[in-house]
């Protein structure tokens, strides 16, 4: 018989000090094994994140399926975890990439798993892109880039509920001044001061304006009222010596213009 010291004398069985030991001894090993566990599957995260980087540094996003695309993003915002399944919840809700890039954070974060960190972080694609686009029009003549200006644009209003009125400012060569959205209304139309527009252009000392627009609903083609405004502002600015270069309708993936369609 084994005597433990303690304050005072304490005689154990043996046969119940070896169920004790035999119990702590599975204790530790259920332990070790779900620690084990929950290592292998950090493994295999950790392991599929690197191969998705590995094949985004070889060759794009070529061959990547729209849901890993998100995965790969999530990646850098949400560690340790499988996004996959974040990814394919997102495009269930927002339909598409550009829908999930133009959704509100807030949106965005009532999506299970992504968290306000993952939602944010989605949020700045977009804007990041807008600033590629705009830095790279910034001092050019907006004829040397047609383009640009065009893509410009079309990320400017793109997830826009709302129609909304804008001008590019230009200088005297054409080069990109300013573009700001002036005027914003409702699903189908925007009330457009011409006054408002020549008093900023002013304030800017612009020489030139590209005007803009949009038609939330996707419709490619300007109205009776669109052309109007577009002849009055042709007016308002020419004694000014303000050049109306053109005005574009952005209708969903497409950029109208109106000077190559004739319209003023």
């Amino acid at each position: 018989m084994l005597v433990l010291y303690t304050a005072s004398p304490v005689f154990v069985d043996p046969v119940c000090l070896s169920g004790l030991a035999k119990g702590k001894m599975l204790q530790y090993a259920a332990s070790s094994g779900g620690n084990a566990g929950m290592m292998h599957m950090h493994d295999g995260v950790h392991g599929h994140r690197q191969r998705l980087r590995q094949r985004f540094a070889v060759s794009g996003f070529d061959g990547f399926h729209d849901y890993e695309v998100l995965e790969l993003l999530l990646t850098y915002a949400i560690p340790r975890v499988d996004v996959k399944p974040i990814a394919k919840r997102l495009l269930k809700v927002f339909g598409t990439l550009a829908g999930v890039f133009d959704a509100p954070v807030a949106e965005l974060t009532a999506v299970e798993g992504i968290g306000e960190k993952g939602a944010v972080f989605l949020s700045l694609i977009r804007q990041v892109e807008m600033r590629y686009l705009a830095s790279d029009i910034q001092g050019r003549s907006v004829f040397d880039r047609p383009e640009k200006v065009k893509a410009h644009l079309r990320m400017l209003v793109q997830g826009r509920g709302m129609e909304c009125f804008g001008a590019v400012f230009t200088d005297q060569q054409h080069r990109h001044i300013a573009t700001q959205i002036l005027f914003e209304g409702t699903v189908d139309r925007t009330a457009v001061y011409p006054r408002n527009v020549i008093k900023r252009a002013l304030e800017l000392d612009a020489k030139g304006l590209i005007l803009f627009h949009n038609h939330p609903g996707g419709t490619e083609r300007a109205s009776a009222e669109d052309r109007q405004l577009t002849r009055r502002m042709q007016e308002a600015c020419a004694p000014l010596d303000i050049q109306l270069l053109d005005h574009f309708l952005i209708a969903g993936t497409s950029v109208l213009s109106f000077r190559e369609h004739g319209w003023f």
